[in-house]
């Protein structure tokens, strides 16, 4: 009997349990879905996440029996068990309708008012200093008349205040995918928003907007004014500010704060035919003009201190040749877990990544990194576009896998060691050997490649006639899986943007370099088998500088006794010391 009770008793408790919960989040008058809702699961421990933009979420690891606090700004909050999502897969929130205080609505027939709060509010976020890191989570799609061109996603660290914004946006690990037939890459969405200050004067490559601007410029170039606000609460109001002259230079917008307290609350910012400073295409052949920006800034409805969540749309007319294209780009960073910080992956030489498209491929996209890690579900766009670049394109960092003869299309400055891809004089292309095409209908042209390929810039690939200065280093990671097991990832990176390589691009300096590639390979897997339970990552790094150490003297008896490749003797039996200890045969693969 005590055994019956026992198991009727775990299958009780087990009945409980449910692996993952989802839901929708709507609005109880309009029956649409809310984005980017706020969410707290009360349990044994506490969690934080939001909804995606089509009110989606989903959670792991928690019971029916906990609890969830849901909240959006304009909706009264609610709180319900989770039990609600196991018969009802939608949860309403009531609109939080307030009238403006009396006071704020006479105050706002005064035509200075309006400025003179605006510039308090200012005032005092200019002294918000203080620096908040957390973990961030950024997506990225770009698309033509519909069409999917890229997909972003990335997990960074960050750093942030109230004064001057994102200061610092660091990856973690990442993963893409770029449309085939149309090889376009963005633009450095990260070094814009981490560019762009929010309530500090200085030079930035968007637009100013009133954060930016002094009280007596502010009168000159902007009319600020109250608005009524349906969706405000009796202690918000929303303050709109239209540039007296709209030449381009100036955000229009508004923002939600509460007027007593002088707390913003979210910042919606917009402009059209934009004069920014260096957005402009690499390649001169193509003409990048900006035509419309939507810029909105959130901050955490549980701390208003900190900032939730940046979006930010950028709508722009390409034109290369007889092609014309009006792209639509648009990136979300949702910041999470305040004051803390992911590992972030050890080099042990500096890497000049281009940005973070060539940094993706030098870093771990562990699956089971990314299911520990992931913020939300992907919402209908997001998974229309992975789905058009499965059939239409290709997906690198996808399922742990890089597809190396894809790597072709994105010609990276770094490339990572793979024992099924060499070394080939093909990552060396010019751009115009291997131009994309364009996307018009059924019909497909040629366009130019460099606006679309940032990975050329830092790229220098000649060297003096017969020597070769080539550059090959490590990267170290460490993360935690779902079941708080720690995981180490380990690369060899071959870096392409910072060496020189010699003008006679013979099989014979090409099996040299990929001798070169695999001696580093070697090492980096001794350096693996001295890593031990219990070791500090300050002790692993160590362990790869020092193996890192002794590689670099090992490549430089090879480079001596070959002759830089020149001594086909020397280098067969290089080969064949390689071949004993990695099994790969570059003679027979390289000729």
């Amino acid at each position: 009997m005590k055994k019956i009770g026992l198991l009727l008793f775990f299958i009780c408790t087990s009945s409980l349990a449910q692996t993952k919960i989802e839901g929708v989040i709507l609005d109880k008058t309009s029956q649409q879905p809310l984005p980017y809702s706020t969410i707290t699961i009360f349990g044994e421990k506490t969690h934080h996440t939001i909804t995606n933009e089509d009110g989606k979420f989903a959670v792991e690891g928690f019971i029916q029996k906990d609890s969830m606090e849901v909240r959006h700004l304009g909706y009264k909050t609610k709180k319900v068990a989770l039990v609600h999502f196991k018969n009802e897969a939608n949860l309403y929130l009531d609109p939080d309708f307030s009238n403006l205080d009396e006071v704020v609505l006479t105050a706002g027939e005064d035509k200075e008012y309006p400025y003179i709060l605006l510039d308090k509010i200012v005032q005092k976020y200019r002294q918000q200093k203080e620096a908040t890191s957390s973990k961030a989570f950024l997506t990225l799609t770009s698309s033509v008349r519909g069409i999917p061109l890229e997909q972003i996603e990335g997990f960074y660290n960050s750093e942030q205040s109230l004064s001057g914004g994102i200061t610092g946006l660091t990856i973690k690990s990442g993963r893409f995918g770029l449309n085939k037939s149309f090889a376009f890459y963005s633009l450095d969405n990260t070094q814009i928003l981490s560019d762009f200050t929010f309530f500090e004067e200085t030079g930035q490559i968007l637009p100013d907007h009133p954060g930016n601007l002094n009280y007596n410029s502010l009168k000159r170039k902007y009319t600020v004014r109250i608005d009524d606000c349906s969706s405000c609460t009796q202690e918000e109001a929303s303050l709109s500010f239209t540039p007296k002259n709209p030449n381009g230079r100036l955000f229009y917008g508004k923002m939600i704060v509460d007027y007593e307290n002088l707390i913003v609350k979210k910042i919606e910012l917009g402009i059209k035919d934009p004069v920014t400073n260096a957005l402009t295409s690499i390649n001169e052949t193509v003409s990048l003009t900006p035509m419309e920006i939507e810029f909105n800034i959130v901050f955490n409805p549980l701390d208003f201190g900190k900032i939730q969540y940046l979006d930010f749309s950028f709508q722009m007319d390409y034109k290369s040749g007889d092609v014309s294209e009006i792209i639509n780009s648009r990136t979300f960073i949702y910041f999470y877990d305040y004051n803390r910080s992911f590992e972030e992956p050890y080099f042990t030489k500096d890497i000049s990544f281009s940005n973070d498209y060539d940094k993706i491929i030098a870093l771990q996209a562990s699956d089971d990194f990314w299911e520990t890690n992931y913020q939300y579900p992907k919402s209908f766009s997001e998974q229309r576009s992975l789905d058009y670049m499965k059939e239409n394109g290709f997906l690198i960092n996808y399922d742990s896998y890089i597809p190396i003869d894809d790597l072709s299309y994105a010609r990276p400055s770094v490339l990572s060691w793979h024992e099924d891809k060499r070394f080939a004089w093909d990552h060396l292309r010019d751009a115009a050997d291997n131009d994309p095409k364009g996307i018009q209908g059924d019909k497909q042209y040629r366009t130019g490649k460099n606006y679309d390929s940032p990975f050329d810039v830092l790229r220098k690939t000649t060297g003096p006639k017969g020597k070769n200065q080539i550059n090959i280093g490590y990267m170290l990671d460490l993360y935690w899986d779902l079941a708080g097991n720690r995981k180490i990832i380990g690369r060899t990176l071959l870096d392409i943007g910072s060496s020189e390589f010699t003008h006679e691009h013979t099989k014979n300096k090409l099996i040299y370099i990929n001798l070169l590639f695999d001696i580093y390979e070697i090492y980096r897997r001794l350096a693996n088998s001295r890593i031990k339970d219990g070791m500090t990552f300050t002790e692993m790094k160590s362990i790869y500088d020092e193996i890192y150490e002794g590689a670099n003297v090992e490549a430089k008896n090879m480079s001596k006794e070959t002759d830089y490749g020149d001594n086909l003797e020397a280098l067969a039996k290089w080969n064949g010391r390689i071949k004993s200890r990695l099994d790969i045969d570059n003679f027979s693969l390289l000729r």
